[in-house]
């Protein structure tokens, strides 16, 4: 069984860019099933607004495609920029030195590339 793995990049805010992606999201792991998918949300810049804690419209949604194995990085760059703590973001996410450099590891990876856009 052929695994796909996916890295999503998010840098742009706004409720409307966040629910396409967990669209985009949430629909390719019901075309290529659950057990075959393995996708990783990298927020960056703009984007991290997305796994704030602060972002209550989506907690609920963002934890229901958190729970169904999609993973949430957040960048240590722009939480720097931001004076963010690890505390200010949802309790799923994780964190990365760079969102940008996460992007390209994963490439390098083999993972594909899908880009949140406006």
């Amino acid at each position: 069984m052929k695994k796909h793995r996916v890295v999503f990049e998010v840098n742009v805010d706004g409720a409307e860019q966040w629910q396409g992606l967990l669209n985009n999201v949430e629909n390719l792991q019901k075309a290529f099933g659950r057990e075959t998918t393995e996708i990783e949300v990298v927020a960056h810049g703009k984007g991290l607004g997305l796994i704030l804690k602060t972002n209550e419209a989506m907690r609920e949604r963002l934890q229901l495609v958190s729970g169904a194995g999609v993973g949430f990085a957040a960048c240590e760059n722009t939480m720097r920029r931001m004076n963010l703590k690890r505390e200010d973001l949802m309790p799923f996410a994780t964190t990365v030195d760079s969102g940008v450099a996460e992007v390209v590891r994963k490439q390098e990876a083999g993972c594909s590339y899908i880009k949140s856009s406006s």
